[in-house]
């Protein structure tokens, strides 16, 4: 079924089984978990095309880890997540893809992190979703980018007075 979420509307809670997953026909989602001390952060986002949900809920009835919330108005394609894990159950190729993909993602993200500075992160982020500061404050932007929102200003200011593009 088509499923709308308005920005700011909740696909799942973080500590929730996950009931549904679904494909991206327009908008974004972003990922956050809270810290201990109450903070919030952003772990990362799902733009058009992709997948919304949770891997580990979906096949193994565990909680979600994270909220994940529609950072923009969106439209999915939604289905039970009962449906997926039976097709996974029924086609280990399929998890065998779905599980590569799921680890290259989480991989290369977290290879990210260490291998490109902050400034390059941000601005392949704008390339990927050149709207995304429309949606989201500059203090998610720096939480998703783990850096301080004073960090990410310096970045801003070099970039605009330097005159460097996306290109």
């Amino acid at each position: 079924m088509v499923k709308h979420y308005r920005k700011g509307e909740v696909f799942v809670w973080q500590g929730d089984v996950i009931k549904y997953f679904g494909f991206i026909r327009k908008g974004y989602f972003k990922y956050t978990i809270t810290d201990t001390e109450g903070y919030e952060h952003i772990t990362g986002f799902v733009f058009s095309n992709g997948l919304v949900g949770d891997f580990l809920s979906t096949v193994n009835k565990e909680s979600v880890k994270t909220n994940i919330i529609a950072a923009t108005d969106a439209e999915v394609i939604q289905c039970p997540a009962s449906v997926l894990k039976r097709q996974l159950e029924h086609s280990p190729a399929l998890h065998r893809a779905l599980t590569e993909g799921l680890f290259r993602q989480a991989y290369m993200q977290y290879l990210d992190l260490y291998s490109s500075s902050p400034k390059a992160r941000y601005l392949a982020l704008l390339k990927r979703c050149p709207d995304i500061l429309q949606n989201i404050t500059l203090k998610e932007m720096a939480s998703y980018l783990q850096i301080t929102p004073t960090h990410l200003s310096r970045i801003r200011k070099e970039l605009t007075f330097t005159n460097n593009t996306l290109e």
